[in-house]
């Protein structure tokens, strides 16, 4: 039996629904990368919804169309970008096949992931949890899920054979632990990301207890 073709009526009906679908999308989005930006320059206590409506270019109505509360909104926008970029990362194919190589570049792609944007976002979030109990309860259950991304892509970077070894979830959770503290850091004295000399340590690190001696 033949399926019945959709009038072009329905059709035609159907493409102004998905442009505005798409153009709600891209208001979200916008809405999102200017929460984040906002957060980052002026802290959290700045990033009102007035000003991030401003920097987005974004109708009142359009923003609390899509987020009906400050703290939705920037839990939101931290860990969309966190997870755009954590996404990002996990696709890579192009790891060295030497196991030393491969731990060297694995390390400075962790530390890199430290000096992006949404992780001084999440800092700004992560203090004004502590005095603000809903921000607080909001934040948890998308902080652990970001967790879980993160040790995820983390295995990425190692590649499978290096998370077998016994002492890897050691390594990963105490790299991730040490490089957070280090980072924070640059809060009052910002510096040559890549030259930090916390890397090379990081590196030494992981060599010895992932490979054989």
């Amino acid at each position: 039996m033949s399926v019945p073709s959709r009038s072009p009526a329905t059709q035609i009906g159907a493409r102004p629904k998905r442009a505005e679908q798409g153009r709600s999308r891209l208001s979200k989005l916008r809405i999102l990368d200017a929460a984040v930006k906002v957060v980052v320059e002026e802290g959290y206590s700045n990033a009102t919804t007035m000003r991030i409506q401003k920097e987005a270019g974004a109708s009142r109505g359009g923003l609390l169309h899509h987020f009906p509360s400050r703290d939705a909104l920037l839990v939101a926008a931290v860990h969309h970008l966190a997870a755009e970029r954590i996404r990002d990362l996990g696709t890579r194919t192009d790891w060295p096949k030497d196991p030393r190589e491969r731990i060297s570049e694995a390390v400075e792609t962790m530390w890199a992931t430290y000096a992006q944007p949404y992780f001084w976002a999440s800092i700004e979030l992560w203090v004004a949890a502590r005095s603000h109990e809903e921000l607080r309860v909001a934040l948890l259950p998308e902080e652990h899920v970001l967790g879980a991304m993160v040790r995820a892509s983390t295995d990425v970077f190692f590649g499978a054979e290096l998370c077998r070894h016994p002492a890897y979830p050691l390594v990963r959770e105490q790299l991730n632990t040490s490089m957070r503290g280090v980072a924070i850091t640059y809060a009052l004295e910002p510096r040559e990301h890549h030259k930090d000399p916390h890397l090379q340590d990081w590196k030494t690190i992981a060599w010895t207890m992932l490979l054989p001696r």
